[in-house]
C-alpha cells in the first residue's frame, strides 16, 4: 500500500508523503513545492489535500 501513487503526473506515493510528514512537513503547500504533488492537476490536489490532513492526524498519533 505504501507504493500506491498519489499523484501520477509527478509519481509521488503514499510513501513519499508519509516520509515527509516525518521530517516535519505539516502544511500541503510545503508538501507541493517539495514533491510537486497537485501542482498540474486540480482534483488531484483536493484529493492529496484531503488525504495529507488525514495523514498528519494519523502521524500525530502515531499509527502509520
Amino acid at each position: 500500500m505504501e507504493n500506491k501513487v498519489l499523484c501520477g503526473c509527478h509519481n509521488v506515493t503514499l510513501k513519499d508523503v508519509q516520509e515527509q510528514i516525518k521530517q516535519g512537513i505539516t502544511e500541503f503547500e510545503a508538501l507541493q513545492k517539495i514533491t510537486n504533488i497537485g501542482t498540474d492537476c486540480p482534483p488531484c490536489k483536493e484529493q492529496n489535500e484531503r488525504l495529507f490532513i488525514i495523514l498528519l492526524d494519523e502521524e500525530a498519533n502515531n499509527t502509520f
